[in-house]
């Protein structure tokens, strides 16, 4: 069973040459080949775990070599796989980023976010040691010399965290605050075509720890903890891959799957965990002749800093505040004519529902859908230059960018510069939407909008009925809801002489 598992990986990285050599860097690709390779597997005992393994799970650095999972690269010499698939499967080893800002190693998922594979693949395959093997080394690096690797059990420097997450996080920061990267962490990126990817860009500066790199660690992560939990990789892996990037969800479970990422990750990790994993990893990398020259004149409590600046500057951004999907990720049509620049911090939100269309979108395909339906709206029968809101709540669990931070919406009728119109889709008149999205927007959209200087940190919110008193919006149910929020506020205003409060 294990062996049918761990054989399943290298199509994570071969899907996209298993159509007669079109190359397809989706991740829907990869689940039918995953299913291919499980045909393949069952017969053929020869091929032993670890052959598979260090052919597909080699992530290029040293620093694996520390922990239990076989990391030696050897040839691609699998029989079943074509030439192309071994071509594009070594391309694929490892995430880079190259003088266009083409980030290579990296792959669409359904859920409308970049994967990077081989902390997804390093983190399965970690998880699915923890109960197989031994226990998890507790280790922490000796004070010798800079040239020594002698470990002791001290720190607690987890594989499962190193190898996904930790080790690549201490290391874009410490790139950053050697000055020899730009930021610290991401950018996102857009591919050129969302049915047939085959170039994603990123849309500035690369850091060591891009989005998708990010997204990969965090996966690797969720599910290294399910299948050590399961003790071991199921047989098929294929299902497991399909139903976490898929609707159903692992087990059956809505909400163990890709699209809530940050939610289950933060069920796991907490900022202290996150910092002691990082300042371990700090230690460990203090320790590699190839990286000790980047802590030039630093002291054991700056490298401390440095772990707490990390694990707090990713907790804000990657797990407390809501994945934003660009525009041009839901195939927005430009906009029309020059926008007009907001004046930020803005004082207010003005909550709507979309009415129409009517129904809360539950994947990316039918967010994506509706995004674009209600922006040929709002610019061809309305004559506005672009979709009126400024985002958009999707019932998938994502934040859809509008007109976005710094440009004058087309939302609340002679209040679009004074605040962002933010919308849910689905008509609420009589319903709710989801917990999950009403906590998003409620607890952590607007919390970052403040953390990221948007938003005055005393906002008012309104909902759009009492900005402009002939509208329903956002719904009587939805009202009522919004109703109860802290910084929900009363307008009144004078009509005809007479004092009316909504």
């Amino acid at each position: 069973m294990f062996l049918i598992g761990l054989g399943l990986l290298p199509a994570l990285f071969c899907a996209s040459v298993a159509r007669a050599g079109n190359l397809t860097f989706h991740m829907d690709s990869v689940v039918g080949i995953l299913e291919d390779l499980e045909f393949y597997l069952k017969d053929t005992p020869n091929v032993t775990v670890a052959e598979l393994f260090q052919e597909l799970a080699y992530c290029g650095s040293k620093k694996c070599q520390f922990f239990p999972s076989p990391m030696t690269l050897m040839p691609l010499d699998l029989p079943f796989l074509s030439q192309e698939q071994k071509t594009f499967l070594k391309g694929l080893r490892n995430q880079t980023v190259d003088g266009s800002l083409v980030e290579h190693g990296v792959v669409l998922a359904p859920d409308g976010t970049t994967i990077s594979p081989r902390p997804l693949l390093v983190g399965i395959a970690n998880g699915s040691k923890k109960k197989q093997e031994r226990p998890w080394l507790a280790m922490a690096l000796d004070t010798g010399p800079s040239n020594s690797s002698h470990l002791k059990p001290h720190l607690a420097l987890d594989p499962l965290f190193a190898t996904t997450i930790a080790m690549d996080l201490a290391m874009s920061f410490l790139l950053f605050h050697a000055k020899q990267s730009q930021v610290a962490l991401g950018p996102n990126g857009c591919w050129d075509n969302l049915s047939a990817p085959h170039t994603f860009t990123l849309m500035g500066p690369p850091s060591h720890f891009t989005d998708a790199f990010i997204n990969g660690a965090m996966d690797g992560l969720i599910l290294g903890f399910y299948v050590a939990e399961k003790a071991g990789l199921p047989s098929n892996l294929s299902a497991l891959l399909n139903d976490y990037y898929g609707e159903e969800g692992v087990e059956g479970e809505n909400q163990l799957r890709s699209n809530f990422r940050r939610k289950n990750f933060a069920a796991l990790v907490n900022e202290a965990k996150l910092r002691e994993q990082v300042e371990s990893s700090l230690q460990l990398l203090q320790q590699q002749n190839e990286t000790a020259s980047l802590f030039e004149n630093m002291t054991s409590e700056e490298v401390s800093l440095l772990a707490r600046q990390a694990a707090e500057e990713f907790m804000a951004l990657y797990v407390e505040c809501p994945a934003v999907i660009p525009r041009c990720m839901w195939g927005a049509r430009p906009y029309k004519g020059t926008p007009t620049q907001l004046k930020l911090p803005l004082h207010f939100v003005y909550i709507h529902h979309t009415s129409t269309p009517s129904k809360p979108c539950r994947t990316f395909s039918a967010c994506t859908a509706d995004m674009r339906s209600m922006q040929r709206f709002h610019q061809d029968i309305r004559g506005w230059d672009d979709i009126g809101y400024s985002f958009v709540i999707g019932g998938d669990g994502y934040v859809y960018q509008g007109r976005g931070w710094h440009w004058v919406g087309a939302h609340t009728l002679g209040y679009n510069s004074k605040g962002y119109g933010i919308s849910f889709i689905g008509d609420y008149m009589k319903a709710l939407p989801g917990a999950y999205d009403l906590e998003l927007m409620k607890n952590n959209f607007l919390r970052c909008a403040v953390r990221g200087s948007k938003l005055h940190a005393n906002y008012t919110i309104h909902g759009h009925r009492q900005m402009v008193l002939t509208t329903s919006c956002p719904g009587d149910r939805l009202f009522e809801e919004i109703e109860t929020w802290k910084d929900f506020r009363v307008r009144c205003f004078l009509n005809h002489g007479v004092r009316h409060c909504v």
